[in-house]
């Protein structure tokens, strides 16, 4: 007599081990998921920031160099204050210092110069500190030379970041 022996049929306490260790790995593999999908979309975000910086640093850079290059005699106390009002630190206490030994002699000689941007680029920057390099060509007229005169400027403005935006810290003639 041959002895045959049945199949074993999982006992009810098997059923539950199992689904719970199925269920512990469908979480687990969510969470690694969801976190990969997190990092990516964080990685994203300060990659959109940093490049958004970069961008609002050059067009400050510009706007600023454009800002010392221009003025007119004839509203020079407004000409003054916009660079005075974008600079901080000892930039801003020298520039003050420059401007008002300046300003009599603009005045006196009824001095106009405007600024063209030739190029402009971004030397360093991160979210709170840029290196703009300009070019530009600034046309100069005066009573003492009526003829318009062009300098062409090279410059490296420094840029700090203060309260949401950008400010003016050095100016290098190059």
């Amino acid at each position: 007599m041959t002895e045959t022996t049945e199949p074993q049929t999982p006992t009810i306490v098997d059923k539950p081990k199992r689904l719970r260790k199925q269920t512990v790995a469908i979480v687990a593999g969510a969470l690694v998921v969801v976190a990969a999908l997190g990092w990516g979309a964080f990685a994203t975000w300060q990659k959109s920031v940093d490049e958004n910086a970069r961008i609002s640093a050059l067009d400050s850079g510009r706007q600023f160099a454009t800002d010392l290059a221009t003025y007119n005699f004839q509203n020079l106390d407004q000409n003054l204050s916009v660079v005075r009002d974008n600079s901080v630190g000892e930039f801003a206490g020298q520039y003050a210092q420059v401007a008002a030994n300046l300003q009599n002699m603009i005045v006196q000689y009824q001095a106009t110069s405007s600024a063209q941007i030739i190029s402009a680029g971004l030397a360093s920057s991160d979210r709170d500190n840029a290196e703009v390099l300009v070019f530009l060509d600034q046309t100069i007229t005066n009573t003492n030379s009526p003829d318009p005169r062009i300098d062409r400027n090279r410059m490296q403005l420094s840029l700090v970041r203060e309260d949401g935006e950008w400010k003016l810290s050095n100016v290098q003639l190059l």
